[in-house]
């Protein structure tokens, strides 16, 4: 699948998936969230849904493996984030079976509205705190959310962050947490998307290990830029990108 699309592309599209991949990686880079929210709607216009979902599987766990093992007290986090992750695994086969499913015209339309509705809830930031109860009823639904999403569109962050923020104690422990959970929720679309529901061969697997060069080459420009980047207009770049205006009117719904 992923092959024949790599193989279909001409000069000028094969330049214009490169340009596409360095720029969803300097955004990476730069804010250090976004990259789904850039690739997909970038990459989904110079091939079709499932294959530029293959392309991101591998680039999308490598990006974000290293922030989830910095600072020590992984075991700890994995067990608190249980609930979420095993939520986001019912979340993902629904999400991929239905873009295995659909035809790709009805796909654009229900994926925009997934990238609406992700871009509002990280823009809405709601202020609250989740007793432990509370997390436990609310930790499997966030992750089956996410995990739609993921299938959907590799877009499984922004509603589980909004999560993250309700639950965790300090910025640190957010990070620490949403890395993981990009870690886990990453490696699960990557077995699903080589498996029975993509059909992704080892060819199909190697495009996607080759596209991380170009992913990593952006993260690189955009972490260098980044330190002379003024903390407002660091914020507002964050905002910017989440934002469900600007998702939707670079996603084309048509």
């Amino acid at each position: 699948m992923l092959v024949q699309s790599v193989a279909q592309l001409t000069l000028a599209g094969g330049v214009a998936l490169m340009l596409a991949l360095v720029t969803a990686g300097a955004a990476k880079g730069l804010i250090g969230v976004g990259m789904p929210i850039v690739a997909m709607p970038l990459v989904s216009h110079i091939m079709d849904l499932p294959a530029a979902v293959a392309l991101l599987s591998i680039p999308l766990v490598l990006s974000n493996l290293r922030q989830a093992i910095e600072g020590g007290g992984t075991a700890a986090a994995l067990r608190q984030l249980a609930p979420l992750l095993v939520g986001f695994c019912v979340g993902i086969v629904v999400g991929v079976k239905v873009l295995m499913s659909l035809d790709d015209a009805l796909l654009k339309p229900l994926v925009g509205c997934a990238l609406l509705l992700a871009g509002l809830s990280v823009v809405a930031k709601p202020d609250l705190k989740l007793s432990p109860a509370g997390e436990r009823v609310a930790g499997p639904i966030a992750g089956a959310l996410g995990g739609v999403f993921g299938g959907l569109a590799a877009l499984s962050g922004p509603i589980v962050f909004v999560y993250l923020l309700a639950t965790s104690r300090d910025k640190n422990l957010f990070v620490k947490h949403a890395s993981l959970y990009l870690v886990f929720a990453s490696a699960v679309l990557l077995l699903l998307v080589m498996g029975s529901y993509a059909h992704i061969t080892l060819a199909d697997a190697g495009v996607s290990l080759v596209s991380v060069l170009p992913v990593m080459l952006g993260m690189a420009l955009g972490a260098r830029i980044r330190p002379r980047v003024p903390i407002r207009l660091f914020r507002l770049l964050i905002c910017w990108w989440c934002s469900p205006a600007r998702s939707i009117s670079s996603w084309r719904l048509s």
